[in-house]
Parts: structure tokens; C-alpha cells; sequence
């Protein structure tokens, strides 16, 4: 059970999964019934799930994402939401909701639906459903009623075919104890750090063995594809410019007033917030003019192939770079998202698709690249002799590692074997066991390894390696749980646990019943998230 846990204790959240809640965000997620698809990503029971789903999907997450986060949100940050693969999983979700609650015969009538609509608070003005309100937030997110409408439906269903699942789950004393222990008892370890540093060894290399160090490393000292590529660029900065009405400012104000505060945290009047949310509205509406004139400009350069004469007659900048590797990009270029991989499948005078980046859109043409190549030995002798030196230090620290750890899983004292190696030995202290170790740092799998150590079993399996060293450890010590504490808190933990089962059972179920329609072929998948 600790090991299920371990695994899941980050929570899992059956609603974030599909997407599909009533919030003021997630209106974004409507689906654009209009839209015409030009691409299919998927077929569910005659449903088809186009190109233009997606995208549209995919712009209005976007919206959504950088009016709650403004400046603040960073490529990186974009990058771990992994939005593409996100927008992709919901819709295909969706569509298995649908289908199973047709099979189950899960309905919502439409009484029922209503009901739920005029209770969401968001709707409503004085404890009463406010049918402006109600029209300004859906306008506000570009989504209509019957859409919207339909989401709700699907977000009945969903929740009743939740409950089914969850009945069945139940959690014994001993998996709840189990866990009190897990986030509780902290230990205490004794280590020994081993890196390339510490080993004393002279290491002589022959040419014969740089040649064939070179040889069996190739990629790490082959030289990139380098190309060199001319653009256009359109900031959304530039397309700020246009006529907002007092009427969208006002609406605008009555969906987002709680994030309008000053400093001591009152909240502004509209007055007060007027320029703000001016300058907010001014910014989208000037990366959604942008994004359409990049559009534009990749549609027309497309079907004519006049990328020059396109910039000089829409007196736009056209930029021209010099030569550079395409895994190390100009620093402009390197927050736009998907560069390296679309450069890379680009032919010499071939048109990039629009990409984004934060403060607008980009369109390149390749205009010539270098295919990459491996140097000849004497041309990075220095480079690859400084590569092989590093690498068998590092070679001969994780074998000293591995000898170490032998003695002690052996019987034999940690200080003891360490000292007589010429290495020091240090303590970590009592600490909760997580994805950092005091003294040590952070290495990704360290809790799961932390959590397996006992009195019966006070070694790893293997020696750790957290920046750039070897970790050779023991277990120490462990504190006492408080079996007083557990009594007092147990009925949360037990909470928590079932609702951590309760949704792994959720995602078990939906990810199963993907798998089994698309085995009796009710789903056919036409594209993959990472081709769209």
C-alpha cells in the first residue's frame, strides 16, 4: 500500500483529467461546433474530432492561461503544463464519457441540467441566478450557450459515472496507519560522497584509445546541423492598438473583480481598475490580431512563394540570421516553442508553420543549412582527451561506490570502510523523506528509494547519484511515531487515502475504457498530440 501511495501522492484529479468543471477558466474548454475539419485527430462512435477542435481548444487554453498569468508565465513554466498533450487527452476523454454514459444509460434531463447551471455561484447576483451574468461570462470566454450547455451535461455524467466507480473503494486501518507513518516518521542517514574529484589517479590516455573513445562517443562530439534563416515577426505589442468599448471593460470587470486589489489587499473599485484591465484586454486582443496576421502572411507567402515581396508590400521587417547550430539557437529564438524540432524538417526555401512565442508569432523560410559532422581526432584531440579523463574518474568513482556499498550491505561499519578508502563520512540528520536529502541535494527517485530503507534493510540497492557524485548511505536512526498523533488524525488520513484510491480508480477506469473501445474499434485515432 505504501508503495501505491509513494506512487500517487500527488493526488490525481479525476476532473483536471477531463477537464470538465464548472468554473470560470474552464469555459475555455468549449468546443467549437462551427469549425469545419480539415484534419480528423480521431473518430469516437461517428464523432469525429478535427484538426480545428483542437486548435481552437488548444488558442483558448492560451487565452485563458495568460489572462490568469500575465507576464509571469514562463516558457518553461508553459512547457511543464505540457498543454498540447493536455488539450489532446481531454478531448479524446470526453468523447469516452459520452460514450460510456450512452452504454451505462447515464442521462441528465434537462431539468436537471438547469438546476445545476442557475446554483453555480459565478451566476448569480445576491444568492439568485443573474441571466446577464450568466450571458457576460460566456461572452467574456467566446463560448455559447448550447456549448457550454453540453459541457455541463458531460460534467453530469461524468460525476455519476464517478460515483459508480468510487462505491467500491474502501481502506483498511493498517493502509491508513501505513501512510501516517509514510508523511511522519523522519530518519536519519550516514553517507559517504564519492565524485570523479576524489579519485587520485593519474589517467594517461594513447591516441589509439582518444581514437576509439572518439569512435564509441561520436554524438557527443559530432557538430550540429547548422542553418541560416530569414523571418518575419509580428508582436503582439504592435497590434495593441484598437477600440475597446466601455461595455467589455465594465464585463470584463464583473468576471475578474477579486483580482483587482491594491497593496493592502482591497479590492478595486472599476474606477480604480479601469486602466488595468484596458491594458489587459488591449494586450489579447493585440496577440489575437497578431497570431492572424502571422496566419495571414503564411498563407499567402504559401500559395505565392514571395516571402520578400510579401514583407515589402505589407512594409514588414524581414530578418536574416548568419549561420548557427539548430540545437543552440540565437537567443531570441529560444523561447519559441517548437523551433528546434520544425527548423530541423524544414528543406531550403521551405515556409515554417506560425510559431509562438510569448510576445508574439514568427515565420521563417530556411534559406541554407550544413549538415552536421564528426571532427577528425586532431582537430579536438584537447577536447575529447579532457571528455575521457572526466568520464573514467567518474567510471572509477561509481565502482569505489559499488565496493563500498558491498562491505556494508555485508555487515561491515559505513566510517570504517569509508576512512580506510581515504573518504570522509557525514550524517544527514533526522529529516522527512522526499525528493531532497540534506546535505546531499535533489535527484529525481530519491523518495521511493528513501522510503524503502528499514532496520531489516538500512542500504539502498544501488549507490545514488546526485550531482555528480556517488552517495553511498546507511540508515541511521528513525523517529518515534506518535501513535497519539495518529489516533487524533486519523480520520483525515483516512479521507485522504480513500480519495487518493478513489481517484486512481477513476483514471483506471477512464484510461481502460479507452483502451477497450479502441479495441473494438469504436475509436479510431488518426493522430497523435505530438503531430498536431
Amino acid at each position: 500500500m505504501l508503495k501505491f501511495f509513494r506512487k500517487h501522492a500527488r493526488g490525481w484529479f479525476m476532473l483536471a483529467v477531463i477537464a470538465i468543471i464548472i468554473i470560470v477558466f474552464v469555459l475555455y474548454f468549449g468546443s467549437d461546433r462551427g469549425s469545419q475539419a480539415a484534419s480528423v485527430i480521431a473518430i469516437v462512435d461517428g464523432r469525429v474530432i478535427s484538426a480545428a477542435d483542437f486548435h481552437t481548444e488548444y488558442e483558448r487554453t492560451m487565452d485563458m492561461i495568460r489572462q490568469r498569468y500575465g507576464a509571469n508565465i514562463s516558457p518553461e513554466i508553459l512547457k511543464q503544463m505540457d498543454l498540447k498533450q493536455k488539450t489532446y487527452d481531454d478531448l479524446i476523454s470526453r468523447h469516452v464519457i459520452i460514450s460510456k454514459a450512452e452504454d451505462l444509460k447515464v442521462r441528465v434531463s434537462d431539468e436537471e441540467l438547469r438546476d445545476t447551471i442557475t446554483s453555480v455561484p459565478a451566476f448569480q447576483t445576491n444568492g439568485i441566478f443573474d441571466e446577464r451574468k450568466y450571458r457576460q461570462m460566456l461572452r467574456a470566454n467566446r463560448i455559447s450557450a448550447e456549448d457550454f450547455e453540453e459541457l455541463q451535461r458531460i460534467n453530469q455524467m461524468a460525476s455519476r459515472i464517478e460515483m459508480i466507480v468510487r462505491e467500491g473503494i474502501k481502506v483498511s486501518d493498517e493502509e491508513v496507519f501505513d501512510l501516517f507513518v509514510l508523511q511522519n516518521q523522519k530518519i536519519n542517514l550516514q553517507y559517504v560522497k564519492i565524485s570523479g574529484q576524489n579519485i587520485k589517479k593519474t589517467i594517461s590516455p594513447s591516441a589509439a584509445e582518444l581514437e576509439k573513445y572518439l569512435t564509441e562517443n561520436s554524438a557527443a562530439f559530432r557538430r550540429s546541423e547548422q542553418v541560416k534563416v530569414k523571418y518575419l515577426y509580428f508582436p503582439a505589442a504592435a497590434f495593441a492598438q484598437g477600440s475597446i468599448s466601455d461595455a467589455e471593460v465594465r464585463d470584463y470587470y464583473d468576471l475578474h473583480k477579486d483580482s483587482y486589489r491594491d497593496k493592502a489587499g482591497k479590492q478595486l473599485s472599476f474606477a480604480e481598475a479601469r486602466s488595468l484591465i484596458f491594458k489587459e484586454l488591449s494586450t489579447n486582443r493585440g496577440a489575437q490580431k497578431a497570431q492572424a496576421e502571422a496566419k495571414k502572411a503564411r498563407d499567402v507567402i504559401y500559395q505565392e512563394n514571395n516571402f520578400d515581396e510579401y514583407g515589402r508590400t505589407n512594409n514588414l521587417v524581414i530578418s536574416r540570421t548568419g549561420f548557427f547550430p539548430v540545437d543552440n539557437p540565437p537567443q531570441e529564438f529560444t523561447s519559441v516553442k517548437g523551433f528546434e524540432k520544425e527548423i530541423l524538417e524544414l528543406r531550403e526555401g521551405e515556409l515554417s508553420r506560425v510559431l509562438i512565442k510569448d510576445s508574439g508569432y514568427y515565420l521563417f523560410e530556411l534559406v541554407e543549412k550544413k549538415a552536421s559532422y564528426l571532427p577528425q581526432l586532431k582537430e579536438i584531440e584537447n577536447e575529447v582527451r579532457k571528455h575521457y579523463v572526466f568520464f573514467e574518474k567518474n567510471r572509477l568513482a561509481a565502482e569505489e561506490a559499488r565496493l563500498i556499498l558491498e562491505k556494508i550491505k555485508a555487515g561491515e561499519p559505513l566510517d570504517k570502510v569509508a576512512r580506510a578508502k581515504g573518504f570522509g563520512v557525514d550524517e544527514t540528520g533526522f529529516f522527512q523523506p522526499g525528493d531532497s536529502i540534506p546535505k546531499i541535494g535533489a535527484n529525481q527517485g530519491d523518495a521511493e528509494t528513501l522510503y524503502q530503507l528499514s532496520s531489516a534493510n538500512p542500504c539502498p540497492a544501488n549507490p545514488l547519484f546526485v550531482n555528480g557524485a556517488y552517495i553511498v548511505f546507511k540508515l541511521k536512526g528513525t523517529s518515534k511515531v506518535d501513535r497519539k498523533g495518529f489516533e487524533e488524525k486519523k480520520a483525515a488520513y483516512e479521507r485522504m487515502l480513500l480519495n487518493v484510491k478513489q481517484e486512481e480508480a477513476m483514471r483506471s477506469w477512464l484510461e481502460g475504457n479507452k483502451e477497450a473501445l479502441i479495441k473494438a474499434k469504436r475509436i479510431s485515432i488518426k493522430k497523435q498530440a505530438q503531430d498536431l
